[in-house]
């Protein structure tokens, strides 16, 4: 159930629901100071003013808490106009090459579910290649003033780039080349499958660059199942995106959504994931999902990640993936992933390195999973 809005979480998740709480009579300075913390922590100050701005409720707010929320919205929103004008520009000139990424999690869901994309605060862009176009996509990037800066892991997916042109906004980029990190669930929504069906977002690109609805609340739930299981914080924007891309959802493509988590064997994990988002904010979508999804009985791997001790993937979860097809290519992500990606990883621009460079990343790889007890510790 909803926490009690007399408490910080639960009135932030109040008005998050929709109904804007009056500021509490007996609020004292310790909860106002607590209010203004998380607000700030989870980068939801332009959210909250766009929301309560125009309810009567808002006016009983502390004058300093509204000032406050008004002049970081006003920020955010010269920042994200900035933004979106190098993100076009970036899409435009990769897309005219002939590479169509997708834009992932908050930075797509700001402009197909959110009133006000700016309310939406981001700190990077998350973008989706497939392994085939790395290489170019690398070319076109640096050419745009981008620098390769850190690594996610020696068997992870995924490289961070930073803008380093003069003037322009930071607009730092995540550069993907599978839509999860972990084995389990890195084939579940591969790039062709995502591409097929992506729709537009006329802001950012003439062509389709987002994950169609049901995409991207299957890939809201990998991306919180993937968290949960680090042990990670789970951000309020992220089970917010998941209440209204929950809610945006046609009777049609809730049956599509279901359809596919069984396909696919994460019906757990997306459970789980709506409960989590039920815990604080709640709509009669969310509640339909829920108790669809726990119909559901069939085996499936992936729930393991909900367990306390869920499994390293360089272990039990890759040998236990049902479909060989999948464990096959889960293989080759780990033992052969894009040439491409592994040169710049390693810093590299010879591909005569790749023999060495391939085995490097291997055996690093698992005595960094050996140091973390072969599992994800909570």
């Amino acid at each position: 159930m909803p926490q009690h809005p007399q408490s910080t979480d639960g009135f932030i998740f109040s008005l998050l629901g929709g109904k804007i709480p009056a500021w509490p009579a007996t609020a004292s300075t310790a909860f106002a100071d607590g209010l203004q913390q998380e607000l700030r922590l989870q980068g939801l100050y332009p959210l909250v003013y766009h929301l309560c701005k125009s309810a009567p409720a808002w006016k009983t707010w502390p004058a300093g808490i509204r000032e406050r929320a008004k002049k970081t919205a006003f920020q955010q929103a010269a920042w994200d106009l900035a933004v979106e004008s190098r993100t076009r520009h970036l899409l435009t000139r990769l897309q005219a090459s002939g590479i169509y990424p997708i834009v992932l999690k908050g930075s797509a869901i700001a402009y197909t579910h959110y009133q006000r994309h700016g309310a939406r605060t981001r700190g990077d862009i998350d973008l989706l290649f497939s392994p085939r176009d790395l290489p170019a996509a690398f070319r076109i990037l640096e050419a745009e003033g981008y620098e390769y800066t850190h690594r996610q892991g020696y068997l992870g997916q995924e490289l961070g780039f930073h803008d380093t042109s003069p003037g322009q906004k930071n607009l730092p980029l995540d550069i993907h080349w599978r839509s999860s990190s972990y084995v389990l669930l890195a084939h579940l929504l591969d790039y062709e499958e995502i591409i097929d069906s992506a729709i537009r977002i006329p802001e950012l690109a003439d062509h389709p660059c987002a994950m169609n609805p049901v995409h991207a609340l299957l890939h809201a739930c990998i991306h919180w199942a993937k968290h949960a299981a680090s042990g990670d914080s789970i951000r309020t924007l992220w089970l917010y995106d998941m209440y209204l891309l929950a809610g945006a959802l046609t009777e049609g493509e809730m049956q599509q959504f279901i359809q596919s988590a069984t396909d696919k064997k994460i019906t757990r994990i997306c459970a789980a994931a709506i409960a989590a988002v039920k815990q604080t904010l709640t709509c009669k979508a969310l509640e339909t999902l829920h108790h669809e999804l726990r119909q559901i009985r069939q085996q499936e791997p992936s729930a393991r990640m909900l367990e306390h001790h869920a499994a390293s993937f360089a272990l039990r979860d890759m040998w236990s993936l049902e479909n060989s097809a999948m464990l096959q290519k889960s293989l080759q992500d780990i033992l052969l992933p894009p040439g491409a990606y592994v040169l710049k990883f390693y810093g590299r621009e010879n591909r005569l390195w790749l023999p060495f460079l391939y085995a490097h990343r291997v055996s690093a790889g698992l005595i960094e999973y050996a140091r973390r007890g072969f599992g994800i510790e909570r």
